[in-house]
């Protein structure tokens, strides 16, 4: 037995171990998590360096034949997303939890499921192991993301996701039917030579993948169960849902490029354009948002479109024959999942570690936190760093992959191909709009003064929320510093989408060139900030040290209430996006207020919901309890369909 499933058994034990009475201990439940995690991660990083690993067939007389798991390249990238994750937000679990002990426990046992649960989606390698591991991922979501169902919020939230996700599920189950029509062997290999014989159903597996796996990723417009799910739900579960849950729909899209081959030009343009729409517009809604946990919510919605843009590209290349363009792109993709997966987690801590000191969300109420809990502050701007794409951390190594990408579709010699390109001045608004948004989180929730009582109380919080934050950023720093040695093999792991031929290996090793003078400009980038730090301090210690009041703007005496708000930092950027941005404005004399609310969600989900609903009440009035009216329903569908078969008998 390899590693791997002993880690996954150790996971599952730490399971069992919060639910048993006399065993629960955080300390054994965060050491079997970790111990199974670290396990499982050696392994897939010796698959990503050196190949795969065998499968383990578990014999099954059920239709599809035997159970298949395994691990290759692609299901290693993923891997390591889920167990890296899963470990540092199961240590912070544990000190957030502490609050609510009489629901902690069951959290803890769900989450380390839930851990289980995705590893064993990514290492399926037959049909119906892969759809029951995805059931199960699916209600453990749920049931974490109403951790809190005292909470209306919560409940609602739980709600919305279970209706959306088994909605993805049903377009999962017709894309797998149409996989593996005319098969009897559900094992993925089986399928994969079945659909590329096939040919003429692969535009429709595509499309149902884009549906199916689409909600689960999070794009724009499939996204509107993602914000209130991750606000709601508790911090570290936040951290799990959006740097891991959420991957398991881009898992799903690689796979279905491994199994059917190169994409049509079609696909490729749609998700090049689903990516930029998710891009744009799940920054600019965050940018309107003054709960901290939503707002990063929408970043999640971005980022899966930056992930969509790279696979988009690459999609786009691979059927052109572009090889090195193709595996810049997946690359970039799978990098960029990587990368999400840690700073998003990181922001999340610091997110939670604000609600669990203040008792509060609303970034309207925070202020002059950096004072209070300046580690927190500390993570959380490299956080906010990382997701902007600032170097010398991980967002700038797979954006820069993503661009180099773009500019590379641009300079191709003819060919609808070069107007990828037009996604680069989108992704260059992204970024920018991403820089405001963090400039004003941390801005309003830890510069100035404090807002409230609660806020000015706060202190830093333990080392249980603490430690796995600090593991994180250190993560993300070292794979900014470290793109000379992580993008090799990244770029190796897309070469098993594409056909293996000598050409794919050229390709593979021009893709590579330039992250040794990544890691140079990191390293270069991280000196000069030393050198600057060092200048700063000197000077101090030189110069005389005198204090100045702070001019107040012409106030006598300011008060918190002068301090620029979530709502008056963003409106003259919102207002430029008019109706698009999801907010209505408040104006009056003495305040100035926004209220976001979601485009999809409000304006087209929920009216059609109710839509529903209204007709369902009418339509009760068909159940009346009386034999003889079902008796006549039964005698009118009979005599309609013997209609129709006289009819089409003369046919």
């Amino acid at each position: 037995m390899t590693p791997l499933w002993i880690g996954l058994l150790l996971v599952g034990l730490a399971a069992v171990v919060q639910l048993a009475p006399r065993l629960q201990s955080d300390a054994v439940y965060t050491t079997l998590v970790v111990a199974g995690s670290v396990l499982g991660l050696g392994n897939a990083i010796h698959v990503l360096l050196h190949g795969g690993i065998p499968v383990i067939r578990l014999a099954s007389a059920l239709p599809g034949g035997d159970w298949v798991f395994g691990l290759d390249p692609l299901s290693a990238i993923f891997l390591i997303v889920i167990l890296a994750t899963g470990a540092a937000s199961a240590v912070y679990g544990c000190g957030y939890m502490r609050y609510a002990p009489q629901s902690g426990r069951s959290s803890h046992a769900w989450f380390a499921l839930e851990i289980v649960a995705l590893s064993l989606v990514v290492c399926a390698r037959s049909l119906v192991a892969f759809l029951t591991a995805w059931e199960v991922m699916a209600i453990g979501s749920f049931i974490l993301v109403i951790t809190e169902h005292r909470r209306v919020e919560a409940r609602r939230a739980g709600y919305v996701y279970l209706v959306a996700t088994h909605a993805g599920t049903l377009a999962l189950f017709a894309l797998f039917a149409v996989l593996a029509r005319g098969t009897s062997d559900w094992t993925f290999a089986s399928l994969a030579a079945n659909i590329r014989a096939g040919g003429a159903a692969r535009d429709v597996v595509l499309a149902l993948a884009l549906l199916g796996f689409g909600v689960k990723a999070g794009l724009f417009p499939l996204h509107f169960w993602l914000p209130p799910a991750h606000a709601s739900a508790p911090s570290h579960v936040s951290a799990l849902m959006s740097g891991v849950v959420i991957k398991m729909g881009v898992y799903g899209l690689f796979r279905v490029v491994w199994l059917v081959g190169a994409p049509p030009l079609w696909w490729g343009w749609t998700v090049l354009a689903l990516g930029v729409l998710s891009a744009v517009l799940g920054v600019l809604w965050a940018l309107a948002q003054h709960d901290i946990k939503r707002l990063l919510a929408y970043h999640s919605v971005e980022n899966i479109g930056i992930i969509l843009i790279g696979l988009g590209a690459g999609a786009l290349a691979a059927a052109r024959g572009n090889w090195t363009l193709a595996l810049l792109g997946y690359g970039a993709a799978l990098l960029h999942t990587i990368n999400h997966g840690l700073f998003k987690s990181l922001l999340f801590f610091g997110a939670g570690a604000v609600h669990r000191e203040t008792g509060t969300r609303d970034m309207e109420r925070l202020g002059g936190l950096a004072i209070r809990m300046p580690a927190t502050w500390l993570l959380f701007v490299t956080g906010a760093a990382a997701i902007v794409g600032l170097p010398p951390l991980n967002g700038f190594v797979s954006e820069w992959l993503v661009y180099r990408t773009l500019f590379g579709a641009g300079q191709t010699a003819g060919g609808s191909l070069r107007l990828a390109l037009l996604a680069a001045p989108a992704l260059a608004l992204v970024g920018g709009l991403a820089l405001a948004c963090f400039v004003k989180v941390a801005g309003v929730v830890f510069l100035g003064v404090p807002r409230s009582e609660s806020t000015a109380a706060a202190r830093e919080p333990g080392m249980w929320l603490r430690a796995p934050a600090a593991a994180t950023a250190i993560a993300c720093a070292a794979i900014g510093l470290g793109a000379a040695f992580v993008v090799p093999p990244i770029l190796g792991a897309a070469a098993v989408l594409l056909p293996p031929s000598p050409d794919v290996s050229v390709a593979a090793a021009a893709a590579a060139s330039g992250s040794g003078q990544l890691s140079i400009f990191a390293g270069s980038v991280v000196v000069v900030l030393a050198l600057v730090a060092l200048v700063m301090r000197w000077l101090r210690g030189r110069v005389a040290q005198r204090v100045f009041e702070t001019w107040g703007c012409g106030y006598a005496r300011p008060t918190p209430r002068m301090q620029y708000t979530a709502s008056s930092f963003a409106a003259p950027l919102i207002g430029l996006f008019d109706g698009l941005s999801g907010v209505r404005a408040h104006r009056g004399a003495t305040v100035f207020h926004t209220e976001p609310y979601d485009l999809v969600l409000d304006r087209v989900v929920s009216p059609a919901w109710e839509s529903v609903q209204r007709a369902a009440v009418r339509l009760r009035g068909l159940q009346q309890g009386r034999l003889r009216t079902y008796l006549l329903y039964v005698v009118a569908t009979v005599t309609v369909l013997l209609a129709y078969l006289v009819l089409s008998s003369r046919r």
